[in-house]
């Protein structure tokens, strides 16, 4: 069943619970639907008789839920908007190598409004399909990186002023990159040590020109901290905790998560639990904020509910909880009546995600 099928529902109340063919709650009475609650129906396949049956029409609640996801953009549109952000990207690249000055409005008049849009209406699988035409795996980081961190900022519970420079400091935390040999910045293999030297200074050139370009000191700190990690084992200044700025936090973890499930020229992309794995233990091991990690691992898993995964014992399955203690072990579906609790046993686990 098509995700378009379900779009019908947004803004009806449920009066009663819907659960899925294994008998797991999936959504509780009373509940308003919404963009979310429509991708897990069609993650779970529920049937539209059994949605319509479980639905009813107010009209008050369908207002107030069509202000909040808005009409759905068709796929073609997306991508169109997608390649137009590049396109406005690579202009401010442009401008900033030939005055040294980060044109901030035209960053929030033509790039913004397209993060701040995909960020509310899409998850995270249907933002990288729209991104997979770009070209330049550079772009594809920096906006991934702002819908991201945009997505991660109102889960925190950032008030309207924050989300605003969190959105801006997403888009521009890699602008130093523009100041350094492209040569170095394409390079398809692996960075050399003098090499990697000379990259790191991205962090202190990127906070240079934001500052000298009016923005908010902590849009440039961002650009300044991103590679900081909490136990003070990062760069370039080796700081930790309170000393970094939470908004450079979040962008660390968009900016790692976005850079792992990308292909790059010396690597292919790492699968998504292993990049789960990697952050959960970077969170225990206190290089990553606490607070901040586990509310992107929980919302990066609640994503995944209904989801179709392979593992390694040939089987295949679906997923139906998620455990954020054990976040690359979710209880599988294998059949109507067959389950297996990956957190339970070390002899099997997800190969892949298909969707």
């Amino acid at each position: 069943m098509s995700l378009e099928a379900y779009d019908i529902f947004i803004g009806k109340k449920l009066s009663s619970n819907i659960y899925s063919t294994e008998g797991i709650l999936l959504i509780s009475k009373d509940t308003v639907l919404l963009q979310s609650h429509i991708d897990k129906l069609a993650n779970f396949r529920i049937k539209l008789r059994v949605v319509e049956e479980a639905v009813e029409d107010t009209g008050e609640e369908e207002e107030a839920a069509e202000a909040q996801a808005g009409p759905r953009p068709s796929s073609i549109e997306s991508r169109q908007k997608a390649k137009a952000a590049e396109r406005h990207l690579q202009e401010i690249d442009r401008l900033v190598r030939a005055n040294g000055i980060v044109p901030i409005d035209d960053v929030e008049e033509k790039v913004l409004p397209f993060i701040k849009d995909t960020a509310k209406r899409f998850n995270l699988f249907q933002v990288f399909s729209e991104f997979k035409e770009q070209e330049d795996y550079r772009y594809k980081q920096s906006m991934g990186v702002a819908v991201i961190a945009t997505s991660l900022g109102r889960r925190l519970g950032l008030d309207d002023e924050e989300m605003e420079l969190l959105a801006t400091a997403a888009c521009l935390y890699d602008i130093g990159l523009v100041r350094l040999p492209s040569t170095l910045v394409t390079k398809p293999g692996r960075l050399d040590k003098h090499e990697f030297e000379i990259m790191k200074q991205h962090t202190v050139l990127g906070y240079e020109l934001l500052a000298n370009s009016e923005v908010d000191p902590r849009v440039a700190l961002v650009a300044l901290q991103h590679h900081e990690r909490e136990d003070g084992s990062g760069y370039p200044n080796g700081i930790k905790g309170d000393q970094i700025d939470r908004l450079s936090k979040i962008v660390t973890l968009a900016d790692i998560y976005m850079a792992m499930i990308s292909d790059r020229p010396h690597r292919p992309a790492v699968s998504f639990f292993e990049v789960i794995n990697s952050i959960h233990e970077g969170i225990i091991h206190k290089r990553f904020d606490s607070i901040i990690g586990m509310t992107f691992l929980d919302s990066l898993l609640a994503s995944q509910v209904g989801c179709e995964v392979s593992l390694t014992d040939g089987r295949m399955g679906r997923i139906v909880l998620t455990n954020v203690n054990y976040p690359t072990r979710p209880l599988i579906a294998l059949t109507q009546n067959e389950f297996i609790d990956l957190s339970k046993t070390s002899e099997v686990h997800i190969r892949d995600v298909i969707g």
